[in-house]
C-alpha cells in the first residue's frame, strides 16, 4: 500500500515542509510492517551523507529525535571516522511522538554500518577515495536493533544515490529510507505503523533541508567547534586540578626507615664538629 503524506497544515511554513512524499507500507506479518519512502534532494552526495552520518548531532537535523549519540565504535579500522564509508558504531537514539493524544517516548540502540557501492558492488572507500566520484557511487547505512524496550525489530537502511538534475544539470540525490518494525510486548503494530508512516516523510524532508542548508561544510564546522570546546574544557579542568583545596586532598603517611645508631643526637653532633 502506498500513502502520500505532506507537511503541516500551517500555511506559514515553507513549501518544502509541505512536500508530498510517497510512503510504502507492506504487511510482513500479523504484527510487523515494512515502511519506506524516498525524496529528491538538490544537493551533492557529500552534503546529504554528512547529515546522515552526523550521528552525535542527528537530533539537531531530524525532528522527533530528542537524543542521538554513539555509545560504541568497535570493529573499525584504525582512524575510522563517521562518514568515511567504512565506519561502524552502536547508536543510541530516543524519539518522542504523540500517539492517540499521549506522549510516547521510545528508545533504541542500533548497530550502524556504512557501505559504499559502485555498480552495485561494495567497495572499501579507504582504498582509493579519489576515484569514487567518477563512478557516481551509492552510499548506504544499515541499521539493526540490538536493544529496545519497545521494539523487538527495528532494522533497515538509508540509501543515497547521486545523479544530475534533468533541468539544471546540477548534482541531485535520491534519498531512501526503509525500516522493518515489530513492537515488543502487547503494543499493537497498527499504532506504531500510523506514527512511523507520518514520521518517515517528516524525517526525509528534514534531511533534505539540512543537506541543502547545512551540508558537509556546516557539519565539519560544528564538529570543529565542538572539538575546540572539549579541548578548552580539558585544559581548564587540568589547570583547576593543580590547585585543589588542600582540605579535600588525600595524604599518605610516608614510611621512614631508621638504622639502630641513627639518632637526632648523632646528627646534632655532626653539625657542630
Amino acid at each position: 500500500m502506498v500513502w502520500f503524506f505532506g507537511g503541516s497544515e500551517d500555511t506559514s511554513k515553507d513549501a518544502e515542509s509541505c512536500e508530498l512524499v510517497a510512503v510504502k507500507i507492506d504487511k510482513t506479518s500479523a504484527n510487523s510492517r515494512r515502511i519506506g519512502g524516498e525524496i529528491i534532494v538538490d544537493a551533492p552526495l557529500d552534503d546529504v551523507w554528512a547529515i546522515l552520518t552526523d550521528y552525535d548531532n542527528l537530533s539537531t537535523h531530524i525532528p522527533n529525535l530528542v537524543e542521538s549519540r554513539r555509545i560504541g565504535t568497535k570493529g573499525n579500522l584504525l582512524g575510522s571516522e563517521p562518514g568515511d564509508g567504512n565506519h561502524k558504531c552502536q547508536l543510541y537514539q530516543k524519539g518522542a511522538q504523540k500517539i492517540i493524544g499521549f506522549d510516547f517516548r521510545a528508545s533504541v540502540t542500533m548497530d550502524m554500518v556504512e557501505k559504499v557501492l559502485v555498480s552495485g558492488n561494495t567497495v572499501n572507500s579507504a582504498l582509493d577515495p579519489k576515484t569514487l566520484p567518477m563512478f557516481m557511487p551509492e552510499k548506504r547505512i544499515g541499521f539493526k536493533c540490538i536493544d529496545s524496550m519497545f521494539f523487538s525489530e527495528f532494522d533497515g537502511e538509508w540509501q543515497v544515490q547521486e545523479g544530475e538534475s534533468s533541468v539544471t544539470g546540477e548534482p541531485q540525490c535520491t534519498v531512501s529510507y526503509i525500516v522493518d518494525v515489530r513492537p515488543k510486548g502487547p503494543v499493537p503494530v497498527a499504532a506504531l505503523e500510523w506514527r512511523i508512516r507520518e514520521d518517515v516523510p517528516t524525517n526525509l524532508r528534514a534531511v533534505k533541508k539540512s543537506a541543502q542548508e547545512v551540508g558537509l561544510r556546516g557539519v565539519m564546522a560544528s564538529r570543529s567547534a565542538l572539538e575546540m570546546k572539549r579541548t578548552s574544557n580539558d585544559r581548564v579542568n587540568d589547570f583547576v586540578g593543580r590547585f585543589k583545596d588542600p582540605r579535600t586532598m588525600e595524604y599518605t603517611e610516608a614510611e621512614e626507615v631508621w638504622s639502630e645508631d641513627e639518632t637526632m643526637a648523632m646528627y646534632l653532633q655532626d653539625d657542630y664538629m
